[in-house]
């Protein structure tokens, strides 16, 4: 079970929300809507009033639910409007009005609007659209004029949701912790679908984003990887003319008055404010190296061998440091890969980004190597020619994504868990998609039989007791 809260204001807040709930809406999705519950029982209703023209009676419906905003006159508070849209899983029973009416009254009183037995709450009301919904509707005032205490009352709803899943026999969903990114709003997604697209320009965003700092070294390279993404990059500068932050936009993505809509980083996704980025870009920052550096694919892969480890004895810091690492690893590796295999990498790092992020702090210093290794695997093309790198580091990362699955399981983060088993699966395709090629072309460079009796001499010399048994192996399938 779904809830979600959105706050509304203005002079005519309510009047507007109650024409949308009871009005058609562009994806048909309102079917016979009417009232199953309200803050006193009996509330007009304009979708049960046949008698009566139903703008009229949605007139009546605002102006009472309006009536303790209004008595305030100036002094009533700039957000007047609490809206929370409750939805039922696909596979959940078709509840009854009752039902409904009774999960209303549940959530209106776990999120401070409507406490059960206090009869000077918020006034509110429930609209049932369709068979797996509600809308929650209720003004920010209460009738003794005072404001309501909704404190955290986000998580308290979703706590609540929790609670009634398994009341009534529902899907259960994941506990959250407060560390998911922003999702996209149904408008959102709606633009996205009348333009043909499967991503909204927020998921496209925040790719581009986490590809950039995974890719970047320092705060200059940061901006310049996301302007060479196709993306328009607008920083924001304080009086003294430092950057404090930054907004993006995809160019041709325009609101109704034809201007860019704009994404600040924090709005994409809490670690990808500037200050957090910096903070990143600094720890991970790579070390002066002299000598010359090794194959960045067997670094890489031995820096994502090392993570189960890291992850089964280290500190939590640690470990956390390690996963953040392996999910930019995930972010650029699409961009290292074949064609065949891109669209399942890059849903695997979308997956896995939500398992990068909880409230534990983490240590960044401690990944330094597998970072600076697939960085510069982006910037040696030549070292990608034959896949056998990247069969090679995806070989590992699978080890390393089902460890991290194990290690949320231990740490009770039950959306993170998720989250790493779902990014599973699509790695394991990749894994296939990128293995079988490279498995194919080895067999085809199988050595002759003159090679094969050279390297028998030079066996029989090195380890004569060992020859006999090896060459039998060896030679069966000549």
């Amino acid at each position: 079970m779904i809830p979600k809260i959105i706050l509304g204001k203005g002079a005519r807040a309510t009047r507007r929300l109650i024409g949308y709930l009871y009005g058609p809406d562009s994806a048909n999705a309102h079917a016979d809507p009417h009232l199953v519950a309200s803050w006193n029982g009996f509330g007009p209703d304009p979708g049960r009033s046949p008698r009566r023209n139903p703008k009229q009676v949605e007139d009546q419906l605002a102006a009472q639910l309006d009536q303790p905003v209004k008595m305030l006159g100036d002094k009533a508070p700039t957000t007047t409007v609490w809206h929370c849209p409750v939805r039922a899983a696909p596979e959940d029973p078709i509840l009854s009005d009752a039902d409904w009416a009774d999960i209303a009254r549940r959530i209106v009183a776990a999120a401070g609007i409507a406490p059960e037995g206090d009869e000077e709450a918020c006034r509110w009301v429930a609209v049932r659209h369709a068979d797996d919904h509600i809308h929650i509707a209720a003004t920010l005032v209460r009738q003794d004029g005072r404001r309501p205490r909704r404190d955290h009352d986000i998580r308290a709803v979703q706590r609540e949701a929790r609670k009634i899943e398994v009341d009534l026999g529902l899907r259960r969903l994941n506990s959250g912790d407060g560390t998911a990114a922003k999702r996209p709003t149904s408008k959102e997604h709606f633009k996205a679908k009348r333009q043909g697209q499967d991503t909204t320009t927020r998921e496209v965003l925040r790719m581009r984003v986490r590809r950039a700092v995974a890719a970047a070294s320092s705060e200059a390279e940061f901006f310049a990887v996301l302007e060479a993404t196709g993306v328009d990059v607008r920083p924001k500068a304080g009086p003294s003319g430092d950057i404090l932050g930054y907004s993006v936009a995809l160019p041709g993505d325009l609101n109704k008055h034809g201007e860019p809509v704009w994404f600040s980083g924090s709005t994409l996704a809490g670690d990808l404010s500037l200050p957090k980025i910096r903070h990143r870009l600094t720890a991970t920052s790579p070390e002066p190296v002299t000598a010359r550096l090794a194959d960045p694919w067997h670094q890489a892969t031995a820096a994502t061998e090392r993570i189960p480890d890291h992850l089964t004895h280290g500190d939590d810091q640690i470990a956390q440091g390690q996963l953040v690492a392996l999910g930019g690893a995930l972010d650029l590796l699409p961009l290292a890969a074949p064609a065949a295999a891109r669209s399942e990498l890059e849903r695997a790092a979308a997956l896995f980004e939500r398992a990068t992020r909880s409230r534990i702090t983490a240590d960044l210093d401690s990944a330094r190597v597998l970072r600076r290794s697939v960085q510069t695997i982006l910037r040696t093309p030549a070292a990608t020619h034959d896949g056998a790198g990247l069969a090679m580091l995806l070989d590992a990362a699978l080890i390393a994504v089902a460890f991290a699955k194990h290690w949320h399981r231990t740490h009770q983060h039950a959306q993170q868990e998720a989250a790493a088993q779902q990014s599973l699966v699509h790695l394991q395709t990749a894994y296939t998609q990128v293995a079988v090629p490279v498995l194919d072309g080895l067999a085809r460079r199988t050595p002759g039989i003159q090679t094969k009796q050279r390297y028998a001499r030079h066996l029989q010399q090195a380890v004569p007791e060992h020859a006999d048994r090896i060459l039998e192996r060896v030679f069966k399938g000549c």
